[in-house]
C-alpha cells in the first residue's frame, strides 16, 4: 500500500491540491481560527454605537490593495448596516471613491437609502491638509458628493458639521495619505476614536499606534477579515480565502508527511532484505 502511495502521478496530487484549494472558496468552512484583540477591539467599539450613529469611513487605498481589503470592509459595513449606523464615505486617493462604491454595492448598505443612512463623497485632493478641512467642515469641503450631487441638504448631515459630531473614524489604508495623517489631524485634536482596516504589509507599522492607544481597532487583511466576519457570524470571502489558505496548507504537510513515512519504509525495507542477501551468502 504505501509503496504504491509513493508512486502516485504527481498530476494527482496537483488535482488534490486544486481542489483543497478551490472548495473553501466556494462554500466556506468556517475552520476554527483566533480572533485578535485588535479585531475584537474594532467589533465591540461598532457593536456599542447606539442606532443613528455616524461614522466617516476613509477609503485612502489603491486598486493593488483592494482585494485584501474589500472582505474586511463590507464584514464591517454589514456590521455597521445591521446596527443602523449611518456612514460618511470618502476618499483622499483618487481611486477611493469608485473602491467605496464597489464595496457598497456588496454589503447591506445596497438595500439602504442614499444621502440619509450613507453618502459617497468622494475624492479630495490635498492630502493631510484636505483632511485638516474636511475635518472643520464638512460639507463645506465637499459641497458635491461622488454623483455630483449637493450634499447641504442631505438628511445624513442634519446636526452633523465637523468630525466633532462623529462617533468614530475608520481608515481603509494602504499608505500616504492614511493612518498617520488622520491620527494627527483628528484623532488626537480632536478625540475621535480611530480605527483602521489595513493591508497586512502595514501591521508592524501601525502596532506602535494600537500600543498607544492613538487606534482603537485595526482589522489586517484576510485573517482580520475572517475574524470579524465570525463575530458578526456572516461568512463571506475572508473566510473562504482563509479557508482555502490553510486547507492547502493542511494537504500539502499531509503529503510531506506520507512522502516521508512512505520513504523511511521503504529505506528499512531495502537495508532487511540486504542483510537477508547477506546472511544467505
Amino acid at each position: 500500500m504505501l509503496s504504491k502511495l509513493g508512486r502516485i502521478d504527481s498530476r494527482v496530487l496537483y488535482f488534490i491540491l486544486l481542489l483543497s484549494f478551490i472548495i473553501p472558496l466556494l462554500r466556506p468552512l468556517g475552520l476554527p481560527m483566533v480572533i485578535s484583540d485588535e479585531v475584537q477591539k474594532t467589533y465591540d467599539l461598532i457593536e456599542s454605537l447606539p442606532s443613528g450613529s455616524r461614522v466617516v469611513v476613509s477609503f485612502d487605498l489603491s486598486p493593488g490593495g483592494y482585494d485584501e481589503l474589500a472582505p474586511a470592509t463590507v464584514a464591517v459595513f454589514n456590521h455597521m448596516a445591521m446596527k443602523g449606523i449611518r456612514m460618511v464615505g470618502m476618499s483622499f486617493w483618487d481611486a477611493g471613491p469608485s473602491l467605496l462604491d464597489r464595496s457598497l454595492a456588496g454589503s447591506l448598505y445596497a438595500d439602504k437609502e442614499y444621502g440619509t443612512d450613507y453618502v459617497n463623497l468622494g475624492f479630495l485632493a490635498g492630502g493631510e491638509n484636505a483632511m485638516s478641512a474636511v475635518a472643520r467642515d464638512i460639507t463645506g469641503a465637499f459641497p458635491r458628493d461622488f454623483y455630483d450631487r449637493p450634499t447641504a441638504n442631505m438628511p445624513i448631515f442634519d446636526g452633523l458639521q465637523a468630525f466633532k459630531d462623529v462617533e468614530l473614524v475608520i481608515v481603509v489604508a494602504t499608505g500616504n495619505p492614511g493612518v498617520p495623517e488622520w491620527i494627527r489631524q483628528v484623532g488626537d485634536p480632536m478625540d475621535v476614536p480611530i480605527a483602521t482596516i489595513v493591508i497586512a504589509g502595514l501591521v508592524a507599522d501601525y502596532a506602535p499606534y494600537m500600543q498607544s492607544r492613538q487606534l482603537i481597532g485595526m482589522i489586517p487583511g484576510l485573517r482580520g477579515a475572517a475574524g470579524y466576519e465570525a463575530l458578526i457570524d456572516m461568512l463571506g470571502r475572508g473566510t473562504a480565502g482563509l479557508d482555502a489558505q490553510s486547507a492547502a496548507h493542511l494537504m500539502i504537510l499531509f503529503f510531506v508527511l506520507i512522502g516521508n513515512i512512505v520513504y523511511f519504509v521503504e529505506r528499512k525495507r531495502e537495508k532487511d532484505e540486504a542483510d537477508e542477501e547477506g546472511a544467505a551468502s
